[in-house]
């Protein structure tokens, strides 16, 4: 709605819409917006003249309104920098480019040398004083690396380098709801099922901003739902498709990548945990060989038997690799290997299979273990489950034994879906 303002109509201003926009008509194209909560934003609707598209651009808030933004603006002091804002167009300079323009070239860049090695991964270019960045560099390196599993630290280290890197060099006190709109809007596009780590990742750096970096007073993210619906996934492989992916994987490019899908399936682990495999992990402990997982999800220290399939992949691996280092890639700091990721719509062509991914192999094996009778507390401790907390806290029994014959069952299985000449090349 369009309504001339004043100071005193605006302290009166209210909506019980989710939000609303007052369009000043000495200043056209912006106005106050208003939400349902009592926030009052400044705002501007413009064709920005880089890009030719519609953007919306927030110059503050009006201090009658709910407690938001770190920046106050009276009915004068909007007006003049609407003004301001105005000529930039003119000029064919877009007011929120501007913004990130000045803040980038006076601000501080901090190397990422100063940085953890597992977070120069992450921030290669380093961090700017005073961006979101920046706040996120700090969460990671003084808050979740100590608070978190190691499995969770890769996470969200993970999930910040792939997701949240468009928001790295944006002003954090002027980062609002709007910012975090438009980065799950394009994330929905690109990896909805994505949205919500990000956007927890994001919050959480937010609140942890609130206690220890100046001027940062709301969390953006706590106005924004998520509209991408949580999937349920729940695509396993029966004996034929599994006998398909067989088949496949032999003609694969990349080799590495159908050994972890030949680990994953065989020991049922995580696929960060098949990628990330280095020849340090295979370790012996009482007369026994096993691969020690590293950083395993629960947090929780993790065996696996070598033997059978697993014991077939592993040694193909260390002989390649010479015996030290990284079985497939280094993987630190990324959950999925980018190799891994390009060999997935191979797999699903080779195959024949339009819908599957590395963690379905380890659905499928869980899936099959029940078909073969084996108990359920067995199945959960294959897969590295962790226990509901009462009977995590007292029954600390491994069921290394369980597993190691749970293994033979499926190993055995597998081993009948195998085409002829891999159970040749194989002895």
């Amino acid at each position: 709605m369009k309504r001339r303002l004043s100071e005193a109509t605006i302290q009166s201003l209210k909506t019980s819409l989710p939000q609303e926009d007052i369009f000043h008509p000495t200043t056209p194209g912006a106005g106050l917006r208003l939400t349902r909560e009592g926030r009052k934003t400044w705002f501007l609707l413009y064709y920005s003249p880089t890009s030719g598209k519609k953007r919306r651009h927030y110059f503050g808030e009006h201090p009658s309104g709910k407690l938001g933004e770190s920046r106050y603006l009276s009915l004068k002091e909007f007006e003049r920098e609407y003004a301001i804002a105005r000529g930039d167009l003119a000029r064919g300079i877009d007011p929120q480019e501007k913004t990130a323009r000045v803040d980038l070239t006076t601000a501080k860049l901090i190397p990422s040398e100063v940085l953890p090695l597992e977070l120069q991964r992450v921030f290669p270019e380093g961090f700017i004083e005073g961006t979101v960045g920046a706040l996120l560099a700090d969460f990671l390196q003084n808050h979740a690396a100590g608070n978190l599993t190691p499995r969770g630290y890769l996470n969200y280290r993970s999930t910040t380098r792939s997701y949240l890197a468009p928001v790295f060099k944006l002003p954090l006190l002027q980062f609002g709801e709007d910012d975090v709109r438009n980065l799950l809007s394009a994330l929905t596009k690109s990896a909805p099922q994505c949205v919500r780590s990000a956007k927890s990742v994001l919050s959480c750096a937010f609140e942890y901003g609130k206690e220890h970096f100046q001027g940062v007073k709301r969390n953006p993210c706590q106005g924004v739902k998520v509209t991408v619906k949580k999937g349920k996934r729940e695509r396993w492989l029966t004996d034929t498709e599994i006998a398909s992916v067989f088949a496949a994987l032999p003609r694969m490019k990349e080799q590495k990548a159908a050994d972890v899908y030949t680990l994953i399936l065989a020991s049922m682990c995580r696929p960060g945990e098949a990628a990330g495999i280095r020849a340090e992990d295979i370790v012996q402990l009482n007369g026994e060989r096993v691969w020690r997982v590293a950083e395993p999800k629960n947090g929780h220290a993790f065996l696996i038997p070598v033997s059978g399939l697993i014991a077939e992949v592993i040694d193909r691996r260390l002989a390649v690799a010479g015996g030290e280092g990284p079985l497939f890639w280094n993987t630190e700091g990324e959950e999925y290997p980018p190799a891994l990721k390009h060999a997935n719509p191979q797999l699903r062509e080779l195959a024949g299979l339009k819908d599957i991914r590395p963690h379905d192999f380890r659905r499928t094996g869980r899936t099959h273990i029940a078909g073969l009778g084996v108990r359920d507390e067995v199945a959960e401790a294959l897969l590295n489950h962790a226990k509901e907390q009462v009977n995590g806290t007292y029954n600390l029994y491994t069921y290394w034994l369980e597993r190691k014959d749970a293994l033979k069952l499926w190993h055995a299985k597998l081993a009948s879906l195998r085409p002829q000449e891999l159970h040749e090349a194989a002895a």
